[in-house]
């Protein structure tokens, strides 16, 4: 019943002790179990502290964003909203194809699996992806850079990917991605990783995710002109990181390439 204690492990007599001075001592064990009972009844069932959290403002040394903390697009760098829609359906086809594409061809991806680096070898993959991290660097000056070095993302080299080995090295590239720009290649890996994610995206996956949205974000607001080579890849990049953290749905059919809005 609503207001009444637990069912007391110790039994009470409700018959004795009826009358007894609070500003005394229990002379009896069966009065200070009554005691108890009593106060807890008296003890209201959620209890709120009253504090003044006013002063506490100026001591204030961190703030905690909560929000998925991308930057809005300075004005004139947006993208239509009718564009975006035409890059998750394309986005959508490509997954779809790419699932299609795995499991008709399992055999080779097999194959191609035993020739990658393990997913825990950071130094194979970065030269893989790029020959190494200072050409990575070299090359981000110039988006559209024909001479890039490394691999790009090739669908037998993407497809052996397994889920663990497809999030760590998104999680590598996000982490190279903090101290440069985005390059060619490396516009390429982001988005054939993204497109290799599957649901239910892991925590891990989706803060690699929000982390490569928010660096998006920040670049872009440091461009000065709408016809910036970076823009339209930085925008992309933006536009299906958020879509897949937040688990849209997408409308899927066949397509087989990795080339959208990277020029391959």
């Amino acid at each position: 019943m609503e207001g009444e204690p637990l069912t007391p492990a110790i039994p009470i007599d409700l018959t004795q002790d009826n009358e007894f001075d609070l500003d005394l001592p229990p002379m009896t064990g069966n009065e200070y179990l009554r005691r108890v009972r009593n106060e807890a009844l008296e003890i209201p069932a959620v209890v709120v502290a009253k504090r003044n959290f006013s002063k506490l403002n100026e001591k204030q040394n961190i703030h905690v964003q909560q929000n998925d903390g991308c930057l809005p697009a300075p004005e004139g760098l947006e993208p239509l909203l009718a564009w975006q829609h035409v890059q998750m359906s394309n986005f959508a086809r490509l997954r779809q194809g790419f699932i299609e594409y795995k499991i008709a061809h399992q055999k080779e991806i097999k194959e191609e699996k035993a020739k990658l680096p393990q997913s825990k070898d950071v130094n194979r993959w970065s030269r893989l992806c790029f020959g190494s991290l200072s050409s990575l660097k070299a090359n981000t000056d110039d988006l559209q850079n024909e001479h890039d070095t490394g691999t790009p993302p090739l669908l037998s080299i993407v497809a052996a990917m397994d889920q663990p080995c497809v999030e760590q090295v998104l999680e590598y590239h996000v982490e190279w991605f903090r101290s440069t720009k985005l390059s060619h290649r490396q516009g390429q890996w982001f988005y054939a990783l993204l497109a290799s994610l599957q649901k239910p995206l892991t925590p891990e996956a989706c803060s690699s995710i929000r982390t490569l949205a928010r660096r998006c974000s920040y670049l872009r607001g440091l461009l000065e002109s709408d016809t910036d080579a970076q823009l339209i890849p930085l925008n992309l990049l933006i536009c299906l990181s958020l879509s897949l953290s937040l688990s849209l749905s997408f409308s899927l059919s066949p397509s087989l390439s990795f080339s959208l809005s990277f020029g391959l």
